[in-house]
């Protein structure tokens, strides 16, 4: 494509192209991701019995790990917090499970994480250095914790990533 009809073509479709660009530099700078995935809350309405759950698929018991969870809320949001129960298990059926409060806004009330329009999203270390004692299956369940009887409304989506810590 000569550079004139390519100049033309990307004028046209600025927003498209830079999108493109955007997404093409963040998702190619992340070596360090081992895992990550959301899941979305159904109908934004988060019921204590809907549980999101994570299956990883693991192979590297050398190497410490950093777990972070991702929660995406939108602005009405009526709490500044999220409790959740977190339960881990292995894949020899051993299990864990924390209480985790995961603070969204700081003490004046402004929303924590990145913003854009009227959802955020923020990453919340949960557990540095991590090491997996075994490789194969992990289960990563989040249940929320925040005793709302109809339903907890404005978190959108959860997640859980996992990164190879820098030694």
């Amino acid at each position: 494509m000569p550079f004139k009809q390519l100049h033309t073509f990307l004028t046209d479709q600025k927003p498209i192209a830079l999108i493109s660009l955007v997404c093409l530099f963040l998702f190619s700078c992340d070596s360090n991701k081992m895992f990550e995935q959301y899941i979305e809350v159904e109908n934004g309405v988060w019921k204590k019995e809907n549980l999101a759950k994570f299956t990883v698929d693991v192979a590297d018991t050398i190497n410490a790990h950093n777990l972070y969870i991702n929660v995406r809320n939108k602005g009405d949001y009526p709490y500044s917090n999220l409790y959740l129960f977190v339960t881990i298990e292995g894949p020899d059926g051993g299990m864990s499970t924390d209480t985790v409060n995961c603070i969204l806004a700081d003490k004046r009330g402004k929303w924590l994480g990145k913003g854009i329009g009227d959802l955020w999203d923020l990453r919340l270390p949960y557990i540095g250095g991590f090491k997996f004692a075994q490789s194969g299956n992990y289960i990563f369940t989040y249940e929320q914790a925040m005793r709302v009887e109809n339903g907890l409304e404005g978190i959108t989506d959860l997640g859980l990533r996992i990164e190879r810590k820098d030694n």
